[in-house]
C-alpha cells in the first residue's frame, strides 16, 4: 500500500515539472519578432487613431492584433487580458463613445461560433513597415 502511494506521488510530481516546463515563457517567439514576420516594426504609442474603418487584420497572438486602416495607416493593438476570439475571428468591430478609437475601447470579436468577445485595448502602437532592398536586381 505504501509503495502504491510513493508512485502516485512520484507521478504527481513529474507531471507538474513537466507541465511547469511546457509554459515556459522563455520558449515564447518575443513579440517585435512576430510584428517582423508580418512585414512591420513597432513605432510609437498612440492615444486616438481617426477615421478607423477597417480594411483588414492579423492575429499575432490572443493579446496582440494588427489593424490596418486604409492603405498605408497600421497599428498594433495590444489587449488587457486573453482574447480567445482573436484566433478564429470572423468580424472585428470597436465599441467607442468619442468618435476616434481610443486606448480606452475595446475590441468586439465575433468567432466562427458566432459567439461575441469583448476584448478591452489597453495600448495602440503604430507600426511601420519593413523596407527590403532587393540586392540581387
Amino acid at each position: 500500500m505504501r509503495y502504491r502511494f510513493f508512485i502516485f506521488i512520484a507521478c504527481v510530481i513529474v507531471v507538474s515539472m513537466a507541465g511547469g516546463c511546457a509554459g515556459n515563457p522563455a520558449n515564447q517567439v518575443p513579440l517585435e519578432e512576430k510584428v517582423a514576420k508580418l512585414g512591420f516594426t513597432i513605432g510609437q504609442p498612440v492615444k486616438r487613431i481617426n477615421d478607423y474603418q477597417i480594411n483588414g487584420w492579423n492575429t499575432v497572438d490572443l493579446k496582440h492584433v494588427v489593424m490596418s486602416f486604409g492603405a498605408s495607416r497600421n497599428y498594433l493593438l495590444t489587449l488587457r487580458t486573453s482574447c480567445d476570439g482573436v484566433l478564429s475571428a470572423q468580424m472585428l468591430f470597436f465599441s467607442t463613445t468619442v468618435g476616434f478609437l481610443t486606448d480606452r475601447d475595446k475590441l468586439l470579436v465575433r468567432d466562427g461560433g458566432s459567439q461575441l468577445s469583448h476584448c478591452y485595448i489597453r495600448t495602440i502602437h503604430e507600426l511601420e513597415k519593413i523596407k527590403t532592398s532587393d540586392k540581387s536586381q
